[in-house]
């Protein structure tokens, strides 16, 4: 039946055979979970719980595809295959969507175990070019419009922000934050809220900020997931650059542990789920061959339910070649309470992201900011130093954030103890992101269950 699928067609029509060539392309580095994230009930609600997504992924030990069983039961359901193929276009899995012929756009499938398509930037110490393409440089406005990004006049955005109000939206104004990349305002588009991110006109750097913006343009064009930031589309006329994002309601990770504003303590729930997300982000960035190189709490953004989402990806670099390639720039960038040796040695490697991911544990288990010049140390990844050292006064219990009353000693000592490996020194020490992701969830999914999970020796 599979030869005349149309967009109509119910999902369990689909063949077999199909079932199995679509899993040769998602069941590698877990693809399929890009999609159950997307797949939703008709209230809009997720149809599928991080529970359920550890039960498709226990059926790999059991020899089985967790694509084909996650195809069967998601077609017992009246879900159709255009609902099926516009998931995986929104994840950019356009070769998988390829497979699935739709009447008379049928195209020829490509070859079994080929790569699934992404396009990949290589490394310049001063550009993020497209690795491959003819032009010189990325020219924004060549976005296509099908690809769900918008083109927008600057005067379009100064309208919605009211002109760029500088006043805090607390005081009536627009302005949400400042970064070293720009001004972000909040406003409105078809009573929609997004963020719109005005890049600072610095005449000296002028060339180094286009280059950022064209980088988070292109970055966030090719790569879509729940838990990196949504692009809504940019505006580069009258020689002003900005971006517009999904408007996260509940602002940075870094803000919130702060309790600013006087909103209220994240409880260790929270905190375990905006870990696991925050690492299932940088999984997906990783196994897309890119470095994020600005890892930290004040770029990671809560929506209205604190899901994770890692933003700002004017510094991210990627390789054509294997992830763990190591790539060397002699322009160094980054924060320097989050960055490893090798990032200030101007290697610019996966592992770098794994060293500030550990960083953003410890904040999380603290509530402290990343560094603090009228404390010593100064730098909270060093204060393990004394947390380790018997001969200190200070405790991990004593280390752990006074505003959260939820948590238990054993899951805390595994969340330091896996914070404690990504900061090693040695970077070939620390572990892949993938592994930090499956701790995380692991940890998490304990809290929900209200049980402890045996990750504590996986994580030390």
């Amino acid at each position: 039946m599979s030869s005349s699928l149309t967009s109509a067609s119910y999902i369990r029509n689909i063949s077999y055979g199909l079932r199995r060539q679509l899993s040769d392309f998602l069941d590698p580095q877990d693809r399929w979970k890009d999609v159950i994230v997307s797949i939703r009930k008709p209230s809009g609600e997720p149809r599928y719980s991080q529970l359920h997504v550890r039960r498709f992924e226990g059926l790999v030990a059991q020899g089985k595809s967790p694509t084909v069983e996650l195809l069967n039961d998601w077609g017992t359901t009246n879900c159709t295959v255009g609902e099926l193929v516009d998931i995986l276009k929104s994840r950019n899995l356009l070769a998988a969507a390829r497979l699935l012929p739709l009447g008379e756009t049928q195209s020829q499938p490509p070859p079994a175990g080929s790569a699934p398509e992404t396009q990949v930037l290589s490394e310049n110490s001063q550009t993020g070019h497209t690795a491959g393409g003819s032009s010189d440089s990325f020219d924004p406005l060549s976005v296509h419009p099908l690809s769900g990004v918008s083109s927008f006049m600057y005067s379009e955005l100064r309208k919605i922000t009211g002109n760029f109000d500088d006043r805090s939206v607390s005081s009536g104004g627009s302005r949400l934050g400042e970064g070293g990349f720009g001004t972000v305002y909040k406003g409105f588009l078809n009573n929609r809220a997004v963020a719109v991110k005005k890049l600072n006109p610095v005449s000296e750097s002028v060339h180094v900020e286009e280059d950022q913006f064209n980088q988070e343009i292109q970055t966030l064009k090719v790569l879509k997931h729940e838990n990196l930031v949504d692009m809504v589309g940019f505006s580069c006329d009258e020689q002003q650059m900005c971006i517009v994002y999904a408007f996260m309601a509940n602002g940075s990770l870094l803000d919130r542990l702060a309790c600013l504003d006087g909103s209220p303590p994240l409880s260790w729930r929270q905190r375990c789920l905006i870990a696991e997300g925050t690492a299932r982000g940088l999984e997906y960035l990783h196994s897309n061959h890119h470095v994020h190189r600005d890892v930290k709490s004040a770029n990671i953004l809560l929506d209205e339910n604190f899901v994770a989402k890692i933003s700002d990806f004017g510094l991210t670099r990627a390789s054509a070649k294997h992830t763990s390639t190591t790539m060397r720039t002699d322009r160094i960038v980054g924060t320097r309470a989050y960055m490893a040796a090798e990032a200030l040695r101007g290697e610019i490697t996966p592992k770098s992201d794994v060293f500030s991911f550990g960083v953003v544990l410890l904040e999380i288990l603290s509530g402290l900011p990343p560094a603090d010049e009228n404390k010593e140390p100064q730098f909270l990844m060093d204060i393990r130093d004394d947390i380790d050292d018997e001969d200190e006064d200070l405790t991990l219990e004593q280390f752990l954030d006074r505003k959260m009353t939820d948590w238990e000693l054993s899951q805390v000592e595994s969340i330091y103890c896996l914070a404690s490996n990504c900061l090693d020194d040695r970077k070939n020490r620390r572990p892949f992101i993938k592994q930090v992701q499956s701790v995380e969830a692991q940890r998490f999914m304990g809290v929900l269950l209200g049980m402890h999970l045996g990750v504590h020796e996986l994580a030390c």
